[in-house]
């Protein structure tokens, strides 16, 4: 178990290099952690900017508000700091599981800072007792290894002021480590973890082109990047399909090329793989993992405000670990990006034209009508004769007539 400290992870970017890696170990099988009173410091380190900002924007927009005679100046929604903090804290879960602190490593930690007992100390210029969380944190790893005795632990910080650098130990520290030394490592880098667990590993150039634009992997990937691929039979609250979904108009008309913002997909769109980039592998436990940003393009019928219907296609880069064994290659998402416009020259790439969207619009429409859930809350299937199943075949009927349009000229 590799347990961290807050000052390895503070300043960390969920789509750093160095985040990508500790998903990497993760789901290699290694497990990395950090001590509740960690990740509650890390996600106050987000909120409390966060509650300022907000504080300090309120007051600018309410004092341009007295300037404006003639009103029209915007207002910002209630702070939600209980928001933000659900939102780090999921967002750090991702990259480390948490360990929680028993009742009696909080009374010792607090008991601890009281008696200005190490790794507590005084400070400031009056002299006051801190340390209370630092005690916490590292009477939590203490606690793990002793409850785990088949496990070692590596506890990492670079809080060497507090908690020493791994050679010598402040009392009772020392004591702490009573019967688990062997078991205990203290490493004061990230880096060090590196070193023991991800070894540098040589890179195939034509492995990972080869694997992910093969049709399995292009499933496993559709299917991973579902949030990102709203569509209008299986609308949620996810992805980004809220703020608008960047796409390209596609066909061969003087629109063609113009850069929209969609609602959904009609269907599922269908991926075509278009390259890897920032290529990396490492060897974790005697076993190659890669990590690449793989782009792809969506393209297929996109459902606009008002509404209507489009051939469209936008792109998505994702960060991508892939590692092979004996079952095959397993690629997975680390992370994504929210969908963007295609250029001119990507848009130039895709295959199809308007007129291939509504042919393929029309063989979906003539083997399997719309999803009828859509239209219903309470039931996934309307009623045959219903109102709901009435609407259901008109809108049905004008969206086939919509895909012939051409055929009729």
């Amino acid at each position: 178990m590799i347990i961290l400290d807050t000052n390895i992870l503070w300043g960390m970017k969920p789509d750093s290099s160095t985040a990508d890696l500790l998903r990497a170990l993760k789901a290699a099988g290694i497990r990395v952690a950090v001590p509740w009173v960690v990740l509650e410091e890390l996600v106050s380190h987000r909120a409390l900017p966060y509650a300022e900002a907000h504080a300090k924007a309120t007051s600018a927009l309410n004092e341009l508000k007295g300037h404006v005679p003639w009103g029209g100046v915007p207002s910002l929604r209630e702070v939600d700091t209980d928001r933000h903090r659900r939102h780090w804290r999921d967002m750090y879960r991702q990259m480390v599981e948490v360990i929680e602190p028993s009742v009696e490593v909080l009374r010792t930690a607090l008991f601890r800072e009281s008696n200005v007992l190490a790794p507590c100390k005084r400070g400031g210029q009056k002299g006051g007792k801190t340390g209370s969380r630092d005690a916490a944190i590292w009477l939590t790893a203490i606690e793990y290894a002793r409850d785990h005795e088949d496990e070692t632990v590596y506890f990492v910080s670079e809080n060497t002021k507090d908690f020493g650098d791994g050679t010598e130990y402040l009392e009772p520290m020392e004591s702490d480590l009573a019967s688990i030394e062997d078991r205990f490592c203290h490493l004061i880098a990230l880096d060090a973890v590196v070193e023991r667990f991800a070894k540098p590993a040589e890179v195939d150039p034509e492995f990972l082109p080869a694997l992910l634009s093969d049709k399995d992997s292009i499933e496993l990937l559709t299917d991973a990047l579902s949030e990102h691929l709203p569509t209008f039979a299986h609308k949620n609250d996810s992805g980004w399909m809220n703020a608008g979904l960047a796409c390209t108009r596609l066909g061969d008309g003087e629109n063609a090329g113009e850069i929209l913002a969609g609602s959904e997909w009609l269907f599922s769109p269908s991926l075509t793989f278009d390259g890897v980039s920032d290529v990396t592998a490492h060897s974790i436990g005697g076993q190659d993992w890669y990590m690449a940003t793989v782009r792809l393009i969506a393209s297929g019928v996109m459902v606009l405000p008002g509404p209507n219907l489009i051939p469209a296609a936008n792109a998505l880069e994702a960060r991508v670990l892939v590692t092979q064994d004996e079952t095959g290659a397993r690629p997975s998402v680390l992370r994504c990006k929210p969908p963007r416009a295609l250029t001119a020259e990507e848009a130039s790439r895709v295959p199809s034209t308007e007129v291939n969207q509504r042919q393929e619009f029309a063989v979906r429409i003539l083997s399997n009508r719309l999803p009828r859930q859509v239209f219903a809350a309470t039931s996934d299937f309307p009623q045959p004769g219903s109102p709901i199943d009435f609407i259901s075949t008109l809108s049905t009927l004008a969206l086939a007539a919509w895909t012939a349009r051409d055929s009729l000229k």
